[in-house]
């Protein structure tokens, strides 16, 4: 069983990017470049967001991707839930960062960063 700890979040930073680029700050250009392995990341290991692109309006996912030199290759890799438990009982507490991704229009963005970490 692990645990998120150490909650960055980087939803304020989203909502003021949302904000201006509705208000024409910003080009859809420069907001909508998630790459292909990102893409096919949010759709084969993501989740439903449960809420629409801010961007287009499609559905969005959300994906876990896990961090840490302990991880070798394994890290700057998508993962599921009971993945990153498993490399945490493997290796001990790694960084997690959440990003939705818009496999439409490409929007993505870095919601939040955490630790997962064993329960003891």
């Amino acid at each position: 069983m692990i645990a998120y700890t150490h909650e960055v979040s980087h939803e304020w930073q989203r909502r003021v990017t949302v904000r201006e680029f509705h208000q024409g700050s910003l080009l859809i250009d420069d907001l909508c470049d998630a790459d292909f392995l990102l893409r096919a990341a949010a759709t084969h290991h993501g989740e439903d967001a449960q809420y629409p692109c801010p961007i287009c309006g499609g559905s969005l996912r959300v994906v876990k991707w896990v961090h840490s030199e302990k991880l070798g290759r394994r890290s700057n890799t998508a993962r599921s839930e009971d993945e990153i438990e498993q490399l945490v009982g493997e290796v001990g507490p790694i960084t997690v960062h959440f990003v939705e991704v818009c496999p439409v229009c490409k929007w993505n963005f870095l919601l939040k960063e955490v630790t997962a970490a064993p329960v003891v």
